[in-house]
């Protein structure tokens, strides 16, 4: 079951949709109930998002359990938990929040 988190700071009260809103960048963060960092690295994400999230950018974090998955796991090659991925890029391992920061800033900027 996929967990998801949407921080949205600029929306005003009696504010319509803006048609040219952005699409909320998004975390990919995958994990599996016998990862003993998973539920670490979920936390780390949420916080760099909500920080990311206060300069105007909309992110959005999503949890994807592995554990009845074994064909996503071939398909993303994924090697070790936890894992997170945003745009093309990823993170093996329990990062720190400046390495999701870091990340969130290459793809906004590269455009990855």
């Amino acid at each position: 079951m996929q967990q998801r988190m949407t921080f949205e700071y600029s929306i005003l009260r009696g504010q319509e949709s803006n048609p040219y809103e952005i699409e909320p960048l998004q975390i990919n963060v995958y994990t599996s109930e016998y990862c003993s960092f998973c539920s670490d690295a979920l936390l780390i994400s949420y916080s760099a998002a909500d920080r990311i999230s206060c300069v105007g950018t909309p992110v959005e974090v999503v949890e994807i359990p592995i554990d009845d998955r074994p064909s996503l796991i071939e398909e993303l090659n994924i090697m070790a938990l936890p894992m997170i991925q945003i745009g093309h890029l990823r993170i093996i391992g329990l990062p720190e929040p400046e390495d999701v920061e870091r990340l969130i800033h290459e793809v906004i900027l590269m455009g990855l």
